[in-house]
C-alpha cells in the first residue's frame, strides 16, 4: 500500500533531509518523534532497504570477477 520508493526518491522532506538540508532535517526529526519512527512511506522504506528514513542507503557492493 505504501510505496518505499516515494520516501526514497520523491518525498520533499526526506530526500532533502538525507542530502543535508538543515530545515528538512529539523522537520524530519520532529516527524520521526511524533510518528515513533517515521511516516508509513518511511517505514516501508525501512522494511525494504533496512535503513531508517533519515539514513542514506548503504553503498552497493561492487560486483565483478577479480582477475
Amino acid at each position: 500500500m505504501f510505496d518505499p520508493e516515494f520516501c526514497e526518491k520523491r518525498c520533499p522532506v526526506c530526500t532533502r533531509a538525507r542530502r543535508g538540508n538543515p530545515f528538512a532535517r529539523f522537520l524530519q526529526g520532529i516527524e520521526m518523534i511524533v510518528t515513533l519512527g517515521g511516516c508509513p512511506w518511511g517505514r516501508a522504506r525501512q522494511e525494504k532497504y533496512g535503513v531508517k528514513p533519515n539514513e542514506p542507503l548503504p553503498p552497493e557492493p561492487k560486483s565483478g570477477n577479480p582477475t
